[in-house]
């Protein structure tokens, strides 16, 4: 079962692992001009609590969104359970994913609390039923935050401000005894948790890309593009400067 904010029991934690990658000049430039060339769109800000007020506390009506292409942000705070001395501990809201559009990131933008960790997952349907301390109640879960610890076999805290927590929930060993999922999240609709259990508030900002079904993953085909196009570039100097030469 969960308790407030964090597993207990039976399941392992562990944080995120990050492969170390050697960095050179050469790579820095690539990663730079696929950056550049593709670069997300402006984030459009769905809801902000501090300016439309509490999202739903209420799993069986959460707060309703439309999610448009691009990119949509959702900030706000929670505050842990009354029986533990907090005042909100539970925002619900449910996104709806337009048909011929999917979702394919839900990042954790933004953490401030003095708490290490919040908890965050969801359920397919427009609002949500079963016990949401139980991890089968959901298609996917994750903690969330500057030091998060979740249950997949190596107990190591990690932040995951920045992170695609998608990929992660969908894992088993991330999220075991979750129903599953396959990312990217489909037209439709799904009822999202964001909790803090212990008495803190505590900030988040959540930021949900949706593009078309028929354009490719942002950045691939561009960056190709972007590349290739350098590389002709780069020939096209080469050899201009062999024919002065020549001459």
């Amino acid at each position: 079962m969960l308790a407030r904010d964090c597993w207990l029991q039976f399941f392992n934690r562990k944080g995120i692992n990050m492969r170390y990658t050697p960095v050179t000049k050469k790579s820095l430039f690539s990663a730079a001009v696929c950056a550049l060339l593709a670069a997300a769109p402006a984030i459009a800000t769905i809801y902000d609590e501090a300016v439309s007020g509490d999202l739903s506390n209420d799993p069986a009506a959460p707060t309703a969104l439309t999610l448009t292409p691009g990119s949509n942000s959702v900030s706000g705070t929670v505050a842990g359970f009354p029986q533990f001395g907090g005042t909100d501990p539970q925002d619900w809201v449910s996104f709806t994913i337009p048909t011929g559009f999917v979702m394919v990131s839900y990042v954790n933008a933004r953490y401030n609390s003095a708490d290490d960790q919040g908890f965050t997952g969801f359920q397919f349907g427009s609002s949500f039923s079963g016990d949401p301390f139980m991890a089968i109640s959901y298609a996917g879960y994750a903690h969330f935050g500057f030091a998060a610890t979740n249950p997949d076999k190596n107990p190591v805290a990690a932040s995951t401000v920045g992170l695609n927590l998608l990929p992660l929930m969908a894992d088993p060993s991330f999220a075991p005894g979750a129903t599953g999922f396959t990312p990217p999240l489909a037209a439709g609709t799904y009822t999202f948790l964001i909790q803090q259990g212990d008495p803190v508030t505590t900030g988040y900002r959540f930021n949900m890309t949706v593009r078309s079904v028929s354009v490719p993953e942002p950045g691939s085909s561009l960056c190709l593009l972007g590349m290739g196009g350098l590389a002709i570039l780069a020939l096209r100097r080469r050899l201009g400067y062999l024919d002065r030469r020549i001459r």
